[in-house]
């Protein structure tokens, strides 16, 4: 299956919209694209983030793709099932149903939940899963004071699990009042740190064609 696997330092900082914005850029290229998001918590009723994916690719029977983990409370899946909630299960069973679901498709783009290492349960986390799925792999941050720390541990937590990660976003997920001066030097910190990585920016989007533009580069960085 040839793909990419979308994570993130942490939760809210634009995964979403990135994967969305990938979709689109491969489907105006004539590609047949497959948007996953296997595991979603939060869903009152539905699951937001994979109705937005599946309607970007324009296959909306990926939202509730049979296999795939939905839970109603913001947690996660580990903090649900030790409330009496629902269990992930087997994440090779849930790696296979996603390669199922792939082979349809000439690209898949499957989205992670939050960062590298929430818990899916008490042995595993959505990085596990990343590694079983061995796709190429983007790490989304929101670009602000705080970023250097929190990639540089999502990067050491990936590297353990030999996960290849292909290129490093920068997002500006929302305006601020205050001025951060990390935000004009994070890029060329990490790419110190991460020279053989593309580190890319991404401005704050403010329209739909902003969104499209903005996944240019990082398809154009993932070779697809």
């Amino acid at each position: 299956m040839q793909g990419t696997f979308i994570t993130a330092t942490g939760t809210g900082v634009g995964k979403t919209w990135l994967a969305c914005a990938l979709a689109t850029a491969c489907v105006q290229r004539g590609k047949r694209v497959a948007a996953m998001k296997p595991i979603e918590t939060g869903c009152d009723p539905e699951p937001r983030d994979a109705i937005a994916l599946a309607q970007a690719c324009g296959n909306d029977s990926l939202a509730n793709a049979s296999g795939f983990y939905r839970a109603k409370d913001a947690l996660a899946p580990y903090a649900i099932e030790r409330r009496g909630g629902p269990k992930v299960g087997s994440l090779r069973a849930l790696a296979k149903r996603i390669r199922e679901l792939g082979k349809e498709a000439d690209y898949s783009i499957v989205e992670g939940i939050g960062g590298v290492l929430v818990p899916i349960d008490r042995e595993h986390t959505i990085a596990d899963l990343g590694a079983l799925l061995d796709l190429q792999t983007v790490v989304v941050a929101r670009n602000d004071l705080g970023v250097l720390s929190y990639t540089l541990t999502a990067m050491e937590a990936l590297r353990r699990r030999k996960i290849s990660v292909r290129a490093i976003v920068l997002n500006h997920v929302e305006r601020s009042s205050r001025q951060d001066l990390s935000r004009l030097s994070n890029r060329e910190v990490l790419a110190d740190y991460f020279p053989r990585i593309p580190v890319l920016r991404v401005p704050r989007v403010q329209s739909e064609n902003d969104l499209v533009d903005a996944a240019v580069e990082l398809y154009n960085t993932l070779k697809i």
